[in-house]
């Protein structure tokens, strides 16, 4: 059921109908447990969505995001990586899959059971999400028109 939440905070997180919020909004919860967890953080800028608060913050020259749920706790942390830097065997499978669509985006997402990676896609108006584990295995999780 976690997996399935974290796949739908990326999805949401990638097209977002989350907005833009005051500090002054964000729950005390948040915005302590950030503050220890991210106590380097600069520039940050916080964002409320239905089922999630996200900070945006920059960390040693680096756009991170947080995501945390509504009690305040980490749900996990993204930054965008370069797709070439995906799991090789992810990289051939997407290129050969996906030939005919634009990569727009590719995320590193950490929480506490490890490590996965999102992929948004576009070809016109279609919009392709992919989660890609470790191991480079890609599972689609939606489209979007």
């Amino acid at each position: 059921m976690k997996k399935l939440f974290i796949a739908a905070l990326m999805i949401a997180a990638i097209g977002s109908s989350a907005f833009a919020a005051d500090a002054s909004k964000i729950s005390y919860k948040v915005k302590t447990n950030f503050e220890v967890q991210f106590a380097e953080a600069e520039n940050v800028h916080w964002t409320l969505g239905p089922e999630f608060t996200k900070a945006t913050f920059q960390l040693n020259e680096e756009t991170l995001e947080a995501f945390y749920n509504q009690n305040g706790e980490l749900l996990g942390y993204s930054r965008k990586i370069d797709f070439k830097k995906l799991p090789a065997k992810a990289v051939q499978k997407i290129r050969k899959n996906y030939a005919d669509y634009t990569i727009t985006d590719s995320i590193e997402f950490n929480e506490e059971n490890g490590k996965k990676y999102y992929v948004s896609l576009e070809n016109g108006n279609r919009k392709q999400i992919l989660g890609i584990s470790v191991y480079g295995e890609v599972t689609p999780y939606g489209v979007r028109k």
